[in-house]
């Protein structure tokens, strides 16, 4: 028990508690860590140790410890917690789970999941195990680490059929005995070691996810032919019954099935399970389906009650243009090749003239936004069918456009127009039918919701030119990553999915340095519109496979992140000076509204840019105190005058 100890704690846990005078002496140390230790998860029965001989004397008496330290013996939390350890699983054996699993069985697992050999296999008296990976270096807890630790152990357990909810570094696990230990090696583990295997996995999984058609549905029928819902109706063991039985029903429900069809369906079912369920409970469950709020079962219970790779997201037909909004990209294209066309093939003028000339062809009072005509007309330059002319600068610039290749022309009109009169169900974004599931694949990701909605107007579409990438077969694109910076990467040739995906990583680091959430930047128009000018930035200095030029990966990469950080800083710095230059002109009553209204923006659960809002307080703070500042020198200066005044008075009736 002490050397394992020794081969956890290291240098934190001392041989001999200090005395008094030595703390006096030289201080309290910032290494040291307490132990917990527990008899049965109570807080009455909960201790915490900091020497080797404690933790050996309570071992006798208590069941379970903690693998990684905390800086305070009274309180075990995840805010307390000073040292990661070990990368600990709960391989649970309860109610049917797991059930005959064997030591072979565990290490056949984590060979299978790639994961390295464990340091530490201890078996409870459930018949259930609890691996153990002891780090190299211990490391020093921090909120972004722990969550990190949290997403890696999810991970883990969920390839290695652990429990995926026994998650998290502060957790309590059965202390090791002679008894109970059935494999102990010297083996230890890099934490850099399971972020990469962390992050093979998911890009893995995403592969598959898309390849094979794993993750997605056409229709909610789609559902029930499924693999791994084929699988739940097979039959379940004892402890998953009642989940599988509301699942179902929520997956009958969801393909159109109704309330007594889809309980009979259920009653057949359940004579596979072993042991049955009672039929009440049966009918209790299809009942508490119909007539709750969800419409569609839980991805996540598929997944778990199957333990296959499942993920859905289901796709309303799409909309006649006339029924539509927006319209899509192709169309535009279709409207400015006609109105150019119309001109006998060439128009010259400002940007924004032309495009106050383009309607859409179902409906003349809508115009094509100025944002969405330069798209289109970049587009069709990139494609050779037009042709575009710039003569001045500034405001006095003419830009003169001119169809050079009519047969693509026409060619794009047509496809655009069967594209629009096809019935066949077309992916027309997230809608109210959408469910929406924030793991892909069986592993977490950082799923942006409404990231097709939150783009601009008009969502560009990419276009697929040659590629010139080493990559033989290129991987299909995730379905997080915002179109408009698809497309971005896309028109130059990068059309390699993990490519792709690594890219919006690193843009998503960039802009998590300034404090802004995934979520947000899918969500905000002027950030899809930094990241794509990041990649257009990127490619002029990193090169593309397109031209040539390219210099690697890596090297693209880094640049990405680091040019995508420098244009927010400077997006950032130009919304604050806007901001001062505003707040200056307003009067005091006004620039108090608009603190209050910033204070209470802080308070809601959701900010876009929490650290700009304070920063903007912080101006008004400034404003306010220097505005005050000036009263008093006006109001001392005009003090000091009227005293002056009343003086000189006095002086000259002396005088007199």
């Amino acid at each position: 028990m002490r050397n394992l100890a020794q081969q956890i704690y290291g240098s934190q846990l001392t041989e001999y508690s200090k005395k008094q005078t030595q703390k006096q002496k030289n201080g309290y140390s910032s290494r040291l860590g307490w132990v917990f230790v527990s008899k049965d998860f109570t807080k009455e029965t909960t201790k915490a140790v900091r020497t080797y001989g404690s933790l050996f004397n309570v071992s006798k008496d208590y069941t379970y410890f903690t693998p990684n330290t905390f800086y305070r013996n009274d309180l075990r939390r995840l805010s307390t917690l000073r040292w990661i350890n070990a990368m600990s699983i709960d391989i649970d054996a309860k109610n049917g789970e797991n059930e005959g699993m064997t030591l072979p069985d565990v290490q056949e697992s984590i060979t299978q999941a790639g994961l390295p050999m464990p340091s530490l296999i201890v078996q409870t008296p459930s018949k259930g195990f609890h691996v153990h990976w002891f780090l190299e270096q211990p490391k020093r807890a921090s909120d972004k680490l722990n969550a990190h630790y949290s997403r890696i152990q999810t991970c883990m357990a969920e390839m290695i059929h652990g429990d995926v909810h026994a998650v998290g570094p502060e957790r309590l696990f059965r202390l090791p005995t002679d008894e109970n230990t059935v494999f102990h090696s010297q083996q230890r583990v890099s934490f850099d070691e399971l972020c990469e295997w962390f992050q093979l996995v998911q890009e893995q999984d995403q592969v598959d996810v898309h390849t094979y058609k794993k993750g997605f549905c056409k229709g909610y029928e789609s559902l029930l032919k499924h693999p791994a819902v084929q699988k739940i109706l097979e039959g379940v063991n004892k402890g998953q019954r009642d989940t599988a039985c509301y699942t179902l029903a929520l997956a009958y429900k969801a393909a159109g099935y109704d309330e007594k069809t889809a309980e009979a369906h259920l009653h057949n079912w359940n004579q596979k399970n072993v042991p049955q369920m009672r039929q009440i409970e049966v009918k209790r469950k299809v009942k508490s389906a119909y007539n709750g709020r969800f419409h569609a079962p839980s991805a996540k219970k598929i997944r778990e009650l199957s333990g296959m790779l499942f993920s859905y997201v289901i796709w309303e037909e799409a909309k006649p243009r006339e029924e539509r909004t927006y319209s899509h990209i192709e169309e535009w294209e279709e409207d400015v090749l006609a109105f150019i066309r119309a001109q006998g093939g060439q128009v010259s003028g400002s940007q924004r003239d032309l495009a106050e000339q383009v309607t859409s062809s179902v409906d003349a009072e809508k115009k094509i936004p100025y944002a969405t005509f330069k798209k289109v007309i970049a587009r069709l330059e990139e494609q050779e069918i037009l042709s575009k002319r710039v003569s001045g600068k500034g405001r006095g610039a003419s830009t003169e456009l001119r169809i050079i290749d009519e047969v693509k022309a026409r060619r794009t009109q047509s496809e655009a127009s069967k594209k629009e009169q096809d019935t066949a169900p077309k992916n027309n974004g997230l809608n109210s039918n959408t469910i929406k599931d924030t793991v892909a694949g069986g592993k977490a990701l950082p799923l942006s919701t409404g990231c097709i909605l939150a783009l601009p107007k008009e969502p560009s579409t990419p276009v697929i030119l040659p590629t010139y990438s080493t990559r033989s077969k290129p991987a299909p694109t995730p379905g997080n990553v915002p179109s408009a910076f698809v497309s971005a990467l896309y028109n130059r040739s990068f059309v390699d999915g993990r490519f792709i995906f690594r890219a919006w990583g690193k843009v998503q680091l960039a802009f998590k340095a300034f404090g802004i959430t995934y979520h947000s930047i899918a969500a905000t128009d002027d950030y899809i519109r930094l990241a794509v000018d990041a990649v257009a930035v990127t490619v002029e200095k990193k090169g593309s496979m397109l031209a040539g030029d390219f210099q690697g990966d890596e090297s693209f990469l880094k640049y990405l992140f680091g040019t995508m950080k420098g244009l927010f800083a400077n997006y950032r710095f130009d919304q604050l000076t806007q901001f001062v230059r505003e707040i200056e002109c307003l009067g005091d009553i006004t620039l108090s509204h608009v603190g209050m209204k910033l204070e209470d923006e802080l308070k809601a659960a959701r900010v876009v840019d929490r650290e700009l809002v304070k920063t903007k307080l912080a101006e008004i703070e400034r404003e306010q105190s220097a505005r005050q500042r000036r009263k008093q020198y006006k109001n001392h200066s005009a003090f000091d005058l009227n005293s002056s005044l009343n003086q000189f008075k006095l002086f000259m009736k002396r005088d007199d």
